[in-house]
Protein backbone atom coordinates (compact mmCIF):
# COMPACT_ATOMS: atom_id res chain seq x y z
CA UNK A 1 0.00 0.00 0.00
CA UNK A 2 1.16 3.38 -0.59
CA UNK A 3 1.78 5.84 2.33
CA UNK A 4 -1.35 7.71 1.09
CA UNK A 5 -3.68 4.53 0.81
CA UNK A 6 -2.36 3.82 4.86
CA UNK A 7 -3.37 6.81 6.07
CA UNK A 8 -6.78 7.04 4.46
CA UNK A 9 -7.11 3.33 6.10
CA UNK A 10 -5.60 4.55 9.17
CA UNK A 11 -8.23 7.47 9.14
CA UNK A 12 -10.98 5.32 8.90
CA UNK A 13 -9.95 3.45 11.86
CA UNK A 14 -9.15 5.94 14.16
CA UNK A 15 -12.92 7.71 13.19
CA UNK A 16 -14.68 6.96 16.71
CA UNK A 17 -15.58 9.03 20.20
CA UNK A 18 -11.72 9.93 21.31
CA UNK A 19 -13.13 11.30 24.72
CA UNK A 20 -14.73 8.12 24.99
CA UNK A 21 -13.75 6.03 28.23
CA UNK A 22 -13.19 2.27 26.14
CA UNK A 23 -9.90 0.68 26.87
CA UNK A 24 -10.58 -0.50 23.36
CA UNK A 25 -11.24 2.33 20.85
CA UNK A 26 -7.97 1.84 19.18
CA UNK A 27 -8.06 -1.83 19.04
CA UNK A 28 -8.09 -1.77 14.92
CA UNK A 29 -5.73 0.84 14.68
CA UNK A 30 -3.53 -0.76 16.91
CA UNK A 31 -3.25 -3.34 15.07
CA UNK A 32 -3.02 -1.72 11.59
CA UNK A 33 -0.15 -0.14 12.91
CA UNK A 34 1.66 -2.88 14.74
CA UNK A 35 1.40 -4.66 11.02
CA UNK A 36 3.30 -1.79 9.28
CA UNK A 37 5.51 -2.24 11.66
CA UNK A 38 6.21 -5.61 12.70
CA UNK A 39 5.16 -5.68 16.31
CA UNK A 40 2.44 -7.32 18.04
CA UNK A 41 -0.82 -4.52 18.66
CA UNK A 42 0.11 -4.57 22.42
CA UNK A 43 3.23 -2.96 21.75
CA UNK A 44 1.56 0.00 20.01
CA UNK A 45 -0.02 2.51 22.00
CA UNK A 46 -2.42 5.62 20.96
CA UNK A 47 -3.47 8.38 23.07
CA UNK A 48 -6.14 11.35 21.67
CA UNK A 49 -4.46 14.79 23.27
CA UNK A 50 -7.03 17.53 23.32
CA UNK A 51 -3.96 20.02 24.67
CA UNK A 52 -0.04 20.09 24.77
CA UNK A 53 0.03 19.36 28.52
CA UNK A 54 -2.23 16.37 28.80
CA UNK A 55 0.59 14.12 26.47
CA UNK A 56 3.28 13.91 29.12
CA UNK A 57 0.50 13.62 31.81
CA UNK A 58 -1.92 11.05 30.36
CA UNK A 59 1.20 9.23 28.59
CA UNK A 60 3.12 8.48 31.32
CA UNK A 61 0.06 7.68 34.16
CA UNK A 62 -0.86 4.75 31.38
CA UNK A 63 0.53 1.24 31.49
CA UNK A 64 -0.39 0.74 27.90
CA UNK A 65 2.11 3.44 27.35
CA UNK A 66 5.04 1.98 29.42
CA UNK A 67 4.86 -0.93 27.90
CA UNK A 68 4.99 -0.21 24.39
CA UNK A 69 7.54 -0.12 21.86
CA UNK A 70 5.82 3.08 20.56
CA UNK A 71 3.38 5.59 21.41
CA UNK A 72 1.47 6.86 18.69
CA UNK A 73 -0.09 10.40 19.74
CA UNK A 74 -3.66 11.82 18.08
CA UNK A 75 -2.96 15.77 18.12
CA UNK A 76 -6.87 17.63 18.22
CA UNK A 77 -5.59 21.60 18.03
CA UNK A 78 -2.99 22.72 15.39
CA UNK A 79 -2.73 25.80 17.12
CA UNK A 80 -0.75 24.19 19.96
CA UNK A 81 1.78 23.31 17.81
CA UNK A 82 5.30 24.69 19.83
CA UNK A 83 3.70 23.56 22.72
CA UNK A 84 2.87 20.27 21.73
CA UNK A 85 6.35 19.60 20.52
CA UNK A 86 7.75 20.57 24.00
CA UNK A 87 5.47 17.76 25.26
CA UNK A 88 6.83 15.19 22.83
CA UNK A 89 9.92 15.79 23.81
CA UNK A 90 9.62 15.90 27.49
CA UNK A 91 7.40 13.00 27.08
CA UNK A 92 10.32 10.82 25.36
CA UNK A 93 12.81 12.19 27.59
CA UNK A 94 11.35 11.63 30.73
CA UNK A 95 10.00 7.58 29.31
CA UNK A 96 12.25 6.56 26.87
CA UNK A 97 10.05 5.78 24.39
CA UNK A 98 9.96 7.15 20.50
CA UNK A 99 6.76 9.44 20.04
CA UNK A 100 4.91 9.32 16.55
CA UNK A 101 2.63 12.57 16.01
CA UNK A 102 -0.12 13.10 13.88
CA UNK A 103 -2.58 15.75 13.93
CA UNK A 104 -6.13 16.77 12.37
CA UNK A 105 -6.37 18.60 9.51
CA UNK A 106 -8.91 20.89 11.18
CA UNK A 107 -11.25 20.66 14.10
CA UNK A 108 -14.18 19.09 11.96
CA UNK A 109 -11.80 16.63 9.63
CA UNK A 110 -11.62 13.21 9.92
CA UNK A 111 -8.32 13.28 8.84
CA UNK A 112 -5.10 12.92 10.07
CA UNK A 113 -1.60 13.62 9.12
CA UNK A 114 1.58 13.13 10.56
CA UNK A 115 3.43 15.85 12.10
CA UNK A 116 6.98 13.91 12.43
CA UNK A 117 7.91 12.15 15.68
CA UNK A 118 11.09 11.72 18.62
CA UNK A 119 13.33 9.38 19.97
CA UNK A 120 16.58 9.17 21.98
CA UNK A 121 19.81 8.94 20.41
CA UNK A 122 20.34 5.92 22.29
CA UNK A 123 17.60 4.41 21.01
CA UNK A 124 18.29 2.68 17.63
CA UNK A 125 15.21 -0.03 18.29
CA UNK A 126 12.91 3.24 18.25
CA UNK A 127 14.66 4.63 15.39
CA UNK A 128 14.27 1.80 13.28
CA UNK A 129 10.16 1.60 14.19
CA UNK A 130 9.88 5.89 13.64
CA UNK A 131 11.39 5.36 10.21
CA UNK A 132 8.86 2.95 9.07
CA UNK A 133 5.88 5.04 10.36
CA UNK A 134 7.90 8.29 8.24
CA UNK A 135 7.64 5.31 5.29
CA UNK A 136 4.25 4.01 5.94
CA UNK A 137 2.85 7.10 6.36
CA UNK A 138 4.80 9.95 4.33
CA UNK A 139 5.54 11.72 7.17
CA UNK A 140 8.18 14.16 7.78
CA UNK A 141 11.49 13.12 9.49
CA UNK A 142 11.57 12.05 12.98
CA UNK A 143 13.89 14.08 15.02
CA UNK A 144 16.53 12.86 17.29
CA UNK A 145 17.27 14.15 21.20
CA UNK A 146 20.83 13.76 22.33
CA UNK A 147 21.59 11.69 25.26
CA UNK A 148 24.28 10.10 27.00
CA UNK A 149 23.15 6.42 28.39
CA UNK A 150 24.28 7.34 32.07
CA UNK A 151 21.56 10.65 31.91
CA UNK A 152 19.37 8.22 30.18
CA UNK A 153 19.34 6.07 33.16
CA UNK A 154 19.30 8.45 35.76
CA UNK A 155 15.85 9.88 34.17
CA UNK A 156 14.56 6.20 33.86
CA UNK A 157 15.66 5.61 37.63
CA UNK A 158 13.88 9.15 39.03
CA UNK A 159 10.95 8.78 36.75
CA UNK A 160 10.16 5.36 38.31
CA UNK A 161 11.19 6.57 41.61
CA UNK A 162 8.45 9.10 41.10
CA UNK A 163 5.56 6.37 40.08
CA UNK A 164 7.08 4.37 44.12
CA UNK A 165 8.36 1.54 41.71
CA UNK A 166 10.82 -0.12 44.07
CA UNK A 167 13.54 -2.60 43.03
CA UNK A 168 11.87 -5.62 44.04
CA UNK A 169 8.70 -4.26 41.91
CA UNK A 170 10.89 -3.65 38.60
CA UNK A 171 12.45 -7.21 39.16
CA UNK A 172 9.73 -9.08 39.06
CA UNK A 173 8.13 -7.05 35.86
CA UNK A 174 11.48 -7.48 34.27
CA UNK A 175 11.27 -10.94 34.80
CA UNK A 176 8.13 -11.47 32.93
CA UNK A 177 9.20 -8.99 30.34
CA UNK A 178 8.09 -10.04 26.50
CA UNK A 179 11.56 -9.06 25.27
CA UNK A 180 14.11 -9.80 28.18
CA UNK A 181 17.15 -11.28 26.56
CA UNK A 182 17.24 -8.42 23.96
CA UNK A 183 17.64 -6.37 27.17
CA UNK A 184 19.71 -7.89 28.73
CA UNK A 185 21.54 -8.41 25.88
CA UNK A 186 21.67 -4.47 25.17
CA UNK A 187 22.26 -4.30 29.12
CA UNK A 188 25.15 -6.01 29.09
CA UNK A 189 26.77 -4.13 26.55
CA UNK A 190 28.34 -1.80 28.20
CA UNK A 191 30.53 -1.97 31.01
CA UNK A 192 28.41 -1.23 33.82
CA UNK A 193 25.40 -3.33 32.90
CA UNK A 194 27.89 -6.21 32.45
CA UNK A 195 29.03 -5.53 35.72
CA UNK A 196 26.19 -5.58 37.64
CA UNK A 197 24.83 -8.81 35.46
CA UNK A 198 28.07 -10.79 36.62
CA UNK A 199 27.39 -9.35 40.24
CA UNK A 200 23.90 -10.85 40.47
CA UNK A 201 25.06 -14.30 39.01
CA UNK A 202 28.22 -14.05 41.50
CA UNK A 203 25.53 -13.10 44.31
CA UNK A 204 22.97 -15.89 43.53
CA UNK A 205 25.78 -18.87 42.63
CA UNK A 206 26.94 -17.67 46.66
CA UNK A 207 24.01 -17.99 47.85
CA UNK A 208 23.65 -21.59 46.25
CA UNK A 209 27.11 -22.36 47.53
CA UNK A 210 25.89 -20.97 50.68
CA UNK A 211 22.77 -23.18 50.87
CA UNK A 212 24.79 -26.52 50.04
CA UNK A 213 26.74 -26.01 53.13
CA UNK A 214 23.88 -25.89 55.07
CA UNK A 215 22.34 -29.02 54.04
CA UNK A 216 25.70 -30.88 54.39
CA UNK A 217 26.07 -29.90 57.76
CA UNK A 218 23.03 -31.53 58.21
CA UNK A 219 23.04 -34.89 59.19
CA UNK A 220 19.83 -35.87 57.96
CA UNK A 221 20.37 -34.85 54.33
CA UNK A 222 20.12 -37.43 51.95
CA UNK A 223 22.14 -37.98 48.82
CA UNK A 224 19.02 -37.57 46.72
CA UNK A 225 18.53 -34.03 48.19
CA UNK A 226 21.96 -33.21 47.57
CA UNK A 227 21.40 -34.67 43.64
CA UNK A 228 18.11 -32.20 43.62
CA UNK A 229 20.19 -29.14 44.99
CA UNK A 230 23.35 -29.41 42.65
CA UNK A 231 21.17 -29.98 39.27
CA UNK A 232 21.94 -27.44 36.76
CA UNK A 233 24.40 -26.01 38.77
CA UNK A 234 27.66 -27.75 37.32
CA UNK A 235 29.83 -24.33 37.52
CA UNK A 236 30.77 -25.97 41.00
CA UNK A 237 33.13 -28.55 39.60
CA UNK A 238 35.47 -25.59 37.81
CA UNK A 239 35.41 -23.84 34.75
CA UNK A 240 38.05 -27.04 33.15
CA UNK A 241 33.93 -28.12 31.96
CA UNK A 242 32.19 -26.76 28.86
CA UNK A 243 28.90 -28.96 29.18
CA UNK A 244 27.14 -31.58 30.49
CA UNK A 245 25.76 -34.30 28.69
CA UNK A 246 22.07 -34.80 27.83
CA UNK A 247 22.61 -38.45 27.87
CA UNK A 248 23.69 -40.20 31.54
CA UNK A 249 24.04 -43.58 30.13
CA UNK A 250 26.70 -43.69 27.21
CA UNK A 251 27.05 -46.92 27.22
CA UNK A 252 24.45 -49.94 28.07
CA UNK A 253 24.22 -51.06 31.53
CA UNK A 254 26.16 -48.08 33.15
CA UNK A 255 24.24 -44.68 34.26
CA UNK A 256 26.06 -41.64 35.29
CA UNK A 257 25.51 -39.07 38.30
CA UNK A 258 26.82 -35.93 36.06
CA UNK A 259 29.08 -36.58 32.78
CA UNK A 260 30.79 -33.44 32.30
CA UNK A 261 32.23 -32.32 28.90
CA UNK A 262 36.08 -31.20 29.39
CA UNK A 263 37.41 -28.63 27.20
CA UNK A 264 39.01 -31.18 24.92
CA UNK A 265 36.06 -33.07 24.21
CA UNK A 266 36.91 -36.05 26.67
CA UNK A 267 34.12 -37.11 29.26
CA UNK A 268 34.52 -36.73 32.71
CA UNK A 269 32.15 -38.95 35.30
CA UNK A 270 31.36 -37.12 38.76
CA UNK A 271 29.83 -39.87 40.82
CA UNK A 272 28.16 -37.95 44.05
CA UNK A 273 27.57 -39.57 47.26
CA UNK A 274 26.31 -38.66 50.33
CA UNK A 275 27.82 -35.88 52.62
CA UNK A 276 27.08 -37.59 56.22
CA UNK A 277 29.47 -40.26 56.47
CA UNK A 278 30.74 -40.59 59.69
CA UNK A 279 33.89 -43.47 59.00
CA UNK A 280 34.75 -40.92 55.74
CA UNK A 281 38.32 -42.22 57.42
CA UNK A 282 39.32 -44.77 59.49
CA UNK A 283 42.33 -45.67 61.67
CA UNK A 284 44.43 -48.65 60.52
CA UNK A 285 46.74 -49.15 63.58
CA UNK A 286 48.26 -45.75 63.45
CA UNK A 287 47.11 -44.35 60.28
CA UNK A 288 44.13 -43.23 58.36
CA UNK A 289 42.40 -44.89 55.55
CA UNK A 290 39.36 -43.99 53.78
CA UNK A 291 36.57 -45.62 55.27
CA UNK A 292 34.64 -48.41 53.24
CA UNK A 293 32.13 -46.56 51.13
CA UNK A 294 35.16 -44.68 49.73
CA UNK A 295 36.01 -47.57 48.41
CA UNK A 296 32.81 -48.28 47.32
CA UNK A 297 32.31 -45.35 45.40
CA UNK A 298 35.96 -45.35 43.67
CA UNK A 299 34.99 -48.94 42.58
CA UNK A 300 32.11 -47.82 41.34
CA UNK A 301 33.85 -45.16 39.21
CA UNK A 302 36.41 -47.78 38.19
CA UNK A 303 34.21 -50.06 36.71
CA UNK A 304 32.23 -47.12 34.67
CA UNK A 305 35.78 -46.28 33.36
CA UNK A 306 36.36 -50.04 32.34
CA UNK A 307 33.58 -49.98 30.74
CA UNK A 308 34.27 -46.97 28.75
CA UNK A 309 37.60 -48.22 27.66
CA UNK A 310 36.05 -51.44 26.66
CA UNK A 311 33.06 -50.47 24.54
CA UNK A 312 34.06 -46.55 24.31
CA UNK A 313 35.73 -47.06 21.04
CA UNK A 314 32.70 -49.02 19.44
CA UNK A 315 30.08 -46.83 21.24
CA UNK A 316 31.86 -43.33 19.69
CA UNK A 317 31.47 -45.08 15.87
CA UNK A 318 27.99 -45.55 16.61
CA UNK A 319 27.40 -42.08 17.89
CA UNK A 320 29.66 -40.19 15.40
CA UNK A 321 27.38 -42.50 12.73
CA UNK A 322 24.25 -40.44 14.00
CA UNK A 323 25.77 -37.05 14.06
CA UNK A 324 26.60 -36.91 18.18
CA UNK A 325 30.22 -36.38 18.67
CA UNK A 326 31.55 -38.17 21.78
CA UNK A 327 35.08 -38.54 22.78
CA UNK A 328 34.99 -41.61 25.05
CA UNK A 329 38.94 -42.28 25.09
CA UNK A 330 40.44 -42.61 28.67
CA UNK A 331 37.70 -40.70 30.59
CA UNK A 332 38.23 -39.69 34.08
CA UNK A 333 35.96 -39.35 37.09
CA UNK A 334 35.44 -37.31 40.11
CA UNK A 335 33.68 -39.05 43.17
CA UNK A 336 31.92 -36.30 45.83
CA UNK A 337 31.44 -37.92 49.23
CA UNK A 338 31.37 -37.17 52.89
CA UNK A 339 32.21 -34.19 54.69
CA UNK A 340 35.48 -34.26 57.21
CA UNK A 341 32.74 -32.14 60.29
CA UNK A 342 30.81 -35.45 60.11
CA UNK A 343 33.85 -37.46 61.45
CA UNK A 344 34.48 -37.55 64.96
CA UNK A 345 37.43 -40.05 65.71
CA UNK A 346 38.68 -39.47 69.34
CA UNK A 347 41.79 -39.52 70.86
CA UNK A 348 43.48 -43.37 71.08
CA UNK A 349 45.44 -43.38 74.69
CA UNK A 350 46.49 -46.96 74.24
CA UNK A 351 48.31 -46.04 70.81
CA UNK A 352 49.27 -42.56 72.25
CA UNK A 353 47.33 -40.81 69.22
CA UNK A 354 45.59 -37.53 69.66
CA UNK A 355 41.83 -37.00 67.85
CA UNK A 356 41.45 -37.18 64.06
CA UNK A 357 41.69 -33.60 62.45
CA UNK A 358 40.18 -32.01 59.45
CA UNK A 359 43.77 -31.53 58.31
CA UNK A 360 44.62 -35.36 59.14
CA UNK A 361 41.64 -36.05 56.98
CA UNK A 362 42.43 -33.85 54.08
CA UNK A 363 45.93 -35.80 54.51
CA UNK A 364 44.63 -39.45 54.38
CA UNK A 365 42.52 -38.67 51.29
CA UNK A 366 45.15 -36.62 49.39
CA UNK A 367 47.40 -39.68 50.38
CA UNK A 368 45.02 -42.05 48.42
CA UNK A 369 44.16 -40.01 45.80
CA UNK A 370 48.10 -39.46 45.01
CA UNK A 371 47.91 -43.51 44.35
CA UNK A 372 44.75 -44.58 42.17
CA UNK A 373 44.41 -43.22 38.35
CA UNK A 374 42.35 -41.30 36.65
CA UNK A 375 40.23 -40.52 39.58
CA UNK A 376 39.99 -38.45 42.52
CA UNK A 377 38.16 -38.71 45.27
CA UNK A 378 36.66 -35.00 47.34
CA UNK A 379 35.02 -34.24 49.89
CA UNK A 380 31.51 -32.19 49.51
CA UNK A 381 33.52 -29.68 52.30
CA UNK A 382 36.34 -29.13 49.82
CA UNK A 383 34.08 -28.80 46.79
CA UNK A 384 32.27 -25.93 47.99
CA UNK A 385 35.40 -24.24 49.35
CA UNK A 386 36.80 -24.04 46.07
CA UNK A 387 33.56 -22.96 44.44
CA UNK A 388 33.82 -20.37 47.22
CA UNK A 389 37.18 -19.11 46.46
CA UNK A 390 36.25 -19.17 43.06
CA UNK A 391 33.24 -16.92 43.77
CA UNK A 392 35.25 -14.59 45.76
CA UNK A 393 38.20 -14.02 43.37
CA UNK A 394 35.66 -13.35 40.64
CA UNK A 395 33.97 -10.64 42.95
CA UNK A 396 37.41 -8.92 43.60
CA UNK A 397 38.55 -9.18 39.87
CA UNK A 398 34.90 -7.58 39.22
CA UNK A 399 35.29 -5.01 41.82
CA UNK A 400 39.48 -4.20 40.01
CA UNK A 401 37.99 -3.41 36.61
CA UNK A 402 35.27 -1.26 38.15
CA UNK A 403 37.57 1.10 39.87
CA UNK A 404 39.79 0.98 37.08
CA UNK A 405 36.64 2.02 34.77
CA UNK A 406 35.74 4.76 37.46
CA UNK A 407 38.96 5.79 37.40
CA UNK A 408 39.45 5.88 33.75
CA UNK A 409 35.73 8.01 33.36
CA UNK A 410 37.69 11.20 35.69
CA UNK A 411 40.56 11.69 33.83
CA UNK A 412 38.42 14.08 31.76
CA UNK A 413 39.17 12.39 28.05
CA UNK A 414 35.27 11.62 28.62
CA UNK A 415 33.58 14.29 30.16
CA UNK A 416 30.01 15.45 29.42
CA UNK A 417 29.38 18.75 28.16
CA UNK A 418 27.90 20.09 31.27
CA UNK A 419 27.38 18.60 35.27
CA UNK A 420 24.16 16.93 33.97
CA UNK A 421 25.86 13.83 32.58
CA UNK A 422 24.05 14.99 29.79
CA UNK A 423 25.61 15.72 26.01
CA UNK A 424 23.54 18.42 24.80
CA UNK A 425 19.44 17.90 24.66
CA UNK A 426 16.80 19.58 26.76
CA UNK A 427 17.21 18.75 30.79
CA UNK A 428 13.90 18.77 32.35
Amino acid sequence: MTPEENLAQLWQLVDTNHEAPSAHKYDEARKFIGSLIGVAKARVYITHISKAGNLSVRATQSTGALKADVVIALIKLRTEDPATHRAARSFVERTGKPVFLLQKESEESKKWYPMGGYVLSIDPRGKKLLTQLEEAFGAPSHQTIPMSEEFAAINAIRYLEGLGITGSVMGSALSSWHDLRSMLASATQSSVGLSAAEAAIVARRRSIVAELKDMIAEPSTTERDLHKKIQGHYWLFGGRYTGVSERNSLIPMDEYDIPLFCADGSIHIVELKGSHITKLVERQRSHLIPGREVHQAVGQAMNYLRDLDEAGASMETYYKRNGIEYDLCRARATVVIGNPDHVDIPADDKLKLGAVTRQMIDQAIRTYNGLISRIEVVTWADLLDAADRSLKFEEESASLVQSDTSNASTDGTDAPDDDTGQSGGTIF
